[in-house]
């Protein structure tokens, strides 16, 4: 048997393995190893009324049918200050994760 380098990903997609039928069965979490900050993106469009604390940035997605998704990456735990990371940069290259991971879904189903 062959050795098999173990290498850690930058991120981890996050979400709730057993659906209820209730509004957190859609809920999406990226966590950023190297930060050990936890960002939930949130699609707009899905939400009637939402406020939101902390760290956060709006991000656009143009889905497979053409329509445009406003998202927001908000920050639900952020140790980028103690681990010397730039918050935006987290925040921007988190959304990038999940952006390919949604382009990648869509060509896929």
């Amino acid at each position: 048997m062959s050795k098999f380098n173990y290498t850690q990903p930058s991120f981890l997609f996050c979400e709730i393995a057993v659906k209820d039928g209730t509004q957190n069965d859609d809920r999406i979490w990226i966590y950023h190893l190297k930060s050990l900050s936890l960002i939930e993106f949130v699609c707009a469009n899905d939400v009637d009324d939402f406020q939101f604390s902390g760290k956060q940035e709006r991000f656009d997605f143009e889905n497979i049918d053409g329509v445009i998704e406003d998202w927001f990456g908000v920050f639900v735990q952020n140790n980028c200050e103690a681990t010397d990371f730039n918050p935006d940069k987290v925040l921007k290259v988190a959304w990038e994760y999940l952006k390919e991971y949604m382009i990648w879904e869509d060509e896929k189903i």
